[in-house]
């Protein structure tokens, strides 16, 4: 579950969305053709709530996500999920992106963050997100952030692999 809202975080800037509104929608559509760096907190609720909090680069359909001890790369040909500590891996094709059909009630804040729903596939259950710290950036031609390092995978690492 995590993972998808990480993902969907990014999906955010990656992909169009009928926003709720005009400001969302022209704040989305801003992100188009940039290099977007930002922040992110979501909470799971139960006993205790949990907060997770972290950071991401998106540009075009490719990301790089860090948070709840993960790392997330994609490429727009795969996604890796890494537990860089456990010396884990989970690698999938990227293929179609529709995270967005389970966002809602998008807002953006006088401060500039978005936030809104995010509904976990799965159970339904509803977790609210903020994006925040949002820059928009010149576009890179180096996307080598969005992929995994030709030396990670040295060693006693697990690899699940559903390429």
């Amino acid at each position: 579950m995590k993972r998808l809202i990480l993902i969907a975080a990014a999906a955010l800037f990656s992909l169009a969305l009928p926003a709720q509104d005009k400001q969302v929608e022209a704040f989305l559509a801003q992100a188009q053709g940039h290099r977007v760096t930002v922040d992110y907190e979501y909470v799971i609720s139960g006993m205790p709530d949990i907060m997770v909090e972290g950071s991401a680069v998106i540009q075009d359909n490719c990301f790089r996500m860090e948070g709840a001890g993960l790392l997330i790369l994609c490429d727009a040909v795969n996604i890796w999920t890494l537990d860089l500590d456990g010396k884990e891996a989970y690698i999938e094709a990227a293929g179609k992106m529709d995270y967005m059909d389970y966002m809602s009630e998008l807002t953006l804040e006088d401060n500039g963050w978005l936030s809104g729903l995010y509904a976990e596939p799965i159970s339904g259950n509803l977790i609210p997100f903020t994006i925040k710290n949002i820059q928009f950036l010149p576009p890179s031609g180096d996307m080598s952030v969005f992929s995994p390092d030709e030396n990670t995978f040295n060693g006693d690492w697990v690899i699940t692999d559903l390429r």
